[in-house]
């Protein structure tokens, strides 16, 4: 998924060396008319997912015109998103460790193949504003299905999407991060990665992917390699474990469209990674992987479609929809989560009275939820 290009680039004008002393202003002038000329339609900017804007972007193949090409609309919207979130994150690109105490083989008492052994990691990237219930059960069933084919999954991710997604309503997403970890506390597979959050741009589902990949493939080649579930069954193999996405029948969809995803990435996923697509019923998913042509049809064996037996209409938009309507979610989430809405007044709930939940059973620490 698509990434924003450099910093400041159209912002300065070749005003050449003519201009004098009297035109000193002359950049601020002309950056405040880039900053205007966004704003003028920020809400078409805005309402560009990055994948779409990325589609409508030259191509970096093309050749270079005569005389320097005006920056477009995105160029400059770019520029000015970059520019504004170097001030709220100054310094190198976060590096932050990959959670690994949960991660666990599952090996078979009586012994092994090696040739038969196939580990794998899931990875789910989405906004989870909030995180529901959906989304935890999405990853129990994608652990289910895969483990029915042979994999031995030794954990998941979940992998909150960057602020610079600028998706309407979004949280910040230190919150998100935090609600995605209360979520997952029950879980004995489920760990939150925090990286994507805290690079200084948006990030693309591969390079996440990626990422998880290298830090395994370093963790194992290393010789840290997780503790079997069962310690009676031997030490875990030096396996490095195949990292796959898992989404939603809308993600899905938006693969089978070649203006969403720039194709070459999208191929480097689907071949190298693969992907489990968790839909609900009457989804038409098995469709797209029918399409000759297309990505989703030439690796139709790296995908993996799991069909939720207990249909819900959970959905993170739904969730947000009760909550400003001052509505009860309480079971359409995690309690911790709800509490942890309440007590930060996320998605309008300052003004409401926290009658969802029995407070009295539980004070709220502020400073540690922070």
């Amino acid at each position: 998924m698509p990434r924003p290009p450099s910093p400041c680039r159209g912002l300065a004008s070749s005003a050449g060396a003519s201009a004098g002393p009297t035109d000193a202003a002359g950049p601020a002038r002309r950056y405040l008319g880039a900053l205007l000329a966004a704003g003028g339609v920020g809400g078409a900017a805005l309402a560009l997912a990055p994948q779409q804007a990325d589609a409508q972007a030259p191509s970096a193949d093309q050749a270079p015109s005569a005389e320097p090409k005006e920056p477009d609309l995105y160029d400059r919207w770019a520029s000015i998103k970059s520019w504004l979130g170097s001030w709220r994150k100054a310094g190198p690109t976060a590096d932050i460790p990959l959670p690994a105490d949960k991660l666990k083989c599952h090996l078979p008492a009586g012994g092994y193949s090696l040739e038969r052994y196939h580990p794998a990691v899931l990875v789910s990237c989405g906004s989870f504003n909030p995180p529901t219930y959906m989304h935890l059960r999405m990853l129990e069933l994608a652990q289910t299905q895969l483990t029915k084919e042979g994999y031995d999954v030794l954990g998941c991710y979940m992998s909150p999407v960057n602020d610079a997604y600028w998706k309407q309503m979004l949280a910040p997403g230190r919150h998100r991060v935090r609600m995605c970890q209360l979520a997952a506390a029950d879980s004995d597979s489920i760990m939150v990665d925090s990286w994507e959050v805290e690079q200084r741009q948006y990030t693309r589902t591969l390079f996440v992917l990626q990422r998880v990949q290298r830090e395994l493939g370093a963790m194992f080649g290393a010789g840290q390699v997780p503790a079997p579930a069962e310690p009676a069954a031997g030490a875990c193999p030096p396996v490095t474990p195949r990292v796959m996405l898992v989404c939603g029948a809308d993600v899905l969809h938006s693969m089978a469209d070649p203006t969403m995803w720039r194709q070459d990435l999208l191929e480097t996923l689907l071949s190298q990674h693969g992907v489990v697509c968790v839909s609900r019923n009457g989804s038409d998913t098995a469709q797209l992987l029918d399409r000759p042509g297309s990505l989703l049809h030439t690796y139709r064996r790296n995908v993996t479609l799991v069909q939720e037996p207990v249909p819900n209409e959970i959905s993170s938009s739904r969730v947000r929809h009760e909550l400003e309507r001052g509505h009860s979610v309480r079971y359409l989430l995690p309690d911790s989560v709800v509490k942890y809405i309440f007590s930060h007044g996320l998605y309008n709930t300052a003004a409401l009275r926290p009658r969802v939940l029995h407070w009295a059973d539980r004070k709220v620490d502020r400073d540690a939820d922070a």
